[in-house]
């Protein structure tokens, strides 16, 4: 790899005053600021939104997207007002920009955006971030490059190669995702991050405003000093070429890109537990901790070598071929990421140019940035039926090798084997996969067993319904459901049991179609009505060459598309008999399907003497006491069912289950206790804090799970 021309500084230039002692830590600590600010934004904008959007992933790879967006326009701004308005023009400006973007804070969802639309999700939801906090975003996100143009101008000893404090700015950003579910989740409520948050910015308008001083007061100082000494001589790094500039984007691009895809892969096809959003995202900022640095903490060399090694593990990953399990599975392709993100940044600095070209070299990163987010996140979806850009983007990062290049060079036949593994991709699943649709919501798959008796739905990794193929025929009658819904389980007997209790036809609301299962348990005179937010599952469940639930047990039945946290509440008072919310994206339970708003909301819309019924089956975490919590904040009466299973019956599709039933008397859950169900008393919360829409625990919920909190 031929390596930029080093700049070396005369004894003259070490010669210069330096100006404040503490120069090197004001900057440095208001970027960490800067970018502790910046990133702490994600998480907490992206759990205000995710109440109007079922808590899908695709939240989170939008929000990514945005930011990316807005960090492009703030380094666009900072290279120009670097560019055109000098030192002191561009601090006046860019303070001026600081103090206006105070109008949108402390942080809200706009006006206006109170329900998403049934299509053109991703673009709404691009808008809403855009009108919400896309000022003050675009305000901090200049930071990074106008400090260190700054710092630059200092006469510091550091200042003609300030990159290193990139460094410095991507480790707060490294510790705001880290101790955000960490430490201000758990802490505090969405409303009280928030204001946190507004007196962080207050903070680093003052700091800013010192560097700017700072920076013009020791500019100055050089200046006079170079009317009377001799000026300093520096070799400078080679003028960027149109090439040098395409390199700088592509490096940036590829690791952006796979970000996202290495983010949505996880989240859908690996573990849906939330708080695994942000491990990718904490990475890729280590990365440029790492990297960005006067002599990086790891050599580019070790990355070199281990790349190609990441690279078939992750492939071996995707084929699904070894029983590895999903904590191993998932360091696998956080281990391939960081290393790819560490080639991809590692080859970006050494390429970086002169600190004249600073903004100019950001400016074309945040560009490759924006560039690859919106290839996964906008682009892949559309063209793509499955998560197929990570192998794409997995074989791109091994070309972005020098070794690669070059061999790549002398030999274009090399090429076959990325070609290979992306058609071994499109072929995963092979014949046993009858339909696959892609939405925002995540990957619906419908998939034969392996023994060809069952027809199976999948939502990423998680089965949502199972038929048997023998119930296909009309002439076979009412199709039996499966899974989570036999007519022992605990969502069938709450459903039979509080019929046979009123002695009458019911009105049944269900939350989340999955393959229609439930439907079959639909009486004579019954009235049903389902709730989902994905058209895709309506597609699938609807049509009877897939599964017959729906058609042979509710025909007549309304599905109304939308998140149930609205359609519901559009519904009459007092409507249901029997409530249930079974939605899931992919394991993971909407959390503001289950907040105490969301539960006295349900409340308003069922009968005198209806009840609730949570279906809570979940591999990462622990639920029950969440709902005990909001039950004895409201004086609700509660009780609980596991369901367990043999491993021959899981084997045959009849998987272990969990439920809780809720109402407003003891009386109207007598008949659950007097079954088996378990009755939640003062010990059932076990302390645990309610969940609210301003409040929620995931690490929490996912520590009780791993520390086996004896089931009900």
């Amino acid at each position: 790899m031929s390596m930029p021309v080093q700049q070396t500084v005369s004894p003259a230039n070490t010669a210069r005053p330096v100006g404040l002692a503490g120069t090197l830590v004001l900057f440095g600590a208001t970027l960490f600021l800067s970018a502790l600010l910046l990133f702490s934004v994600q998480p907490l904008f992206a759990k205000m939104v995710l109440p109007r959007l079922g808590g899908t992933p695709a939240v989170w790879s939008v929000a990514m997207v945005f930011f990316q967006a807005m960090l492009l326009a703030g380094y666009a701004y900072a290279h120009a007002i670097v560019r055109f308005a000098g030192l002191t023009a561009g601090f006046v400006i860019h303070i001026a920009v600081l103090a206006i973007a105070v109008i949108w804070l402390p942080f809200q969802i706009a006006s206006g955006f109170e329900q998403p639309p049934e299509s053109g999700v991703a673009f709404w939801l691009l808008v809403l971030f855009f009108v919400s906090i896309g000022v003050p975003f675009f305000a901090v996100s200049a930071n990074a490059p106008l400090l260190q143009a700054w710092f630059s101008r200092t006469g510091h000893r550091h200042a003609h190669d300030p990159y290193f404090l990139y460094g410095a700015s991507n480790l707060g950003s490294f510790f705001a995702l880290l101790s955000y579910p960490v430490l201000f989740e758990p802490a505090f409520a969405v409303g009280e991050q928030s204001q946190l948050w507004f007196a962080g910015y207050i903070a680093l308008g003052i700091g800013v405003a010192i560097c700017g001083l700072a920076a013009r007061s020791l500019s100055n100082s050089r200046t006079n000093a170079a009317d009377q000494d001799t000026p300093a001589v520096a070799t400078p790094r080679p003028v960027p070429t149109a090439r040098s500039r395409v390199s700088w984007i592509a490096f940036a691009s590829i690791p952006s890109a796979l970000l996202v895809a290495v983010t949505a892969h996880i989240s859908t096809n690996v573990a849906a537990a939330p708080f695994l959003w942000v491990m990718p995202l904490a990475l890729f900022l280590l990365t440029f901790v790492i990297t960005f640095q006067r002599r990086p903490i790891i050599p580019h060399r070790w990355m070199r070598a281990a790349l190609p090694i990441t690279t078939v593990a992750a492939s071996v990953s995707l084929m699904g071929y070894l029983p590895i399990g999903i904590v191993v599975e998932t360091a696998i392709h956080l281990v391939a990421f960081f290393v790819a993100a560490m080639i991809c940044h590692g080859e970006l600095i050494a390429r970086r140019p002169d600190a004249s070209h600073l903004t100019e070299f950001y400016l074309a990163m945040s560009l490759g940035g924006v560039l690859g987010g919106a290839f996964t996140t906008l682009l892949s979806p559309v063209i793509f039926t499955t998560v197929l850009e990570y192998p794409i983007l997995i074989g791109a990062a091994l070309v972005a090798m020098p070794e690669m290049r070059a061999l790549i060079g002398r030999r274009p036949v090399i090429v076959a084997p990325a070609v290979l593994i992306v058609a071994i991709a499109l072929w995963s699943g092979g014949r046993s996969v009858i339909d696959r649709d892609r939405s925002f919501f995540g990957v619906l798959t419908v998939s034969i067993s392996p023994d060809g008796r069952h027809a199976i739905l999948i939502h990423g990794t998680t089965i949502h319904g199972a038929q048997r193929i023998s119930d296909m025929a009309a002439s076979a009658g009412r199709p039996e459901p499966l899974t989570y819904y036999t007519a022992e389980g605990p969502l069938a007997s709450a459903i039979t049991g509080h019929r046979d209790r009123l002695g009458r036809p019911v009105n049944v609301g269900v939350v989340g179609l999955g393959a229609g299962s439930l439907a079959c348990y639909a009486g004579q005179g019954d009235n049903w009505r389902y709730y989902e937010i994905d058209p895709a599952v309506v597609r699938v469940a609807a049509d009877p060459q897939r599964f017959r639930y729906l058609s042979a047990c509710t025909p007549d039945a309304p599905i109304i598309v939308g998140d149930a946290r609205l359609t519901v509440m559009r519904e009459p008072d007092g409507l249901f008999d029997v409530l249930v919310i079974d939605a899931f994206s992919s394991d993971a339970i909407p959390v503001h399907l289950m907040t105490r708003e969301a539960i006295t909301g349900y409340f308003s819309k069922l009968a005198p003497g209806g009840i609730l019924v949570m279906h809570i089956t979940n591999r990462y975490m622990e639920l029950r006491s969440i709902l005990a919590a909001i039950a004895a904040s409201e004086r609700l009466a509660g009780a609980g069912l596991l369901h367990h299973r043999s491993a021959a019956e899981i084997k045959a599709l009849r998987t272990t289950s969990e439920a809780v039933v809720l109402a407003r008397s003891p009386d109207d859950i007598g008949q659950f206790v007097d079954s088996g169900w378990q009755p939640f008393d003062a010990r059932t919360a076990g302390g645990v804090r309610a969940w609210t829409d301003d409040y929620s625990n995931i690490i929490a919920a996912i520590m009780r799970h791993h520390n086996g909190k004896p089931p009900l």
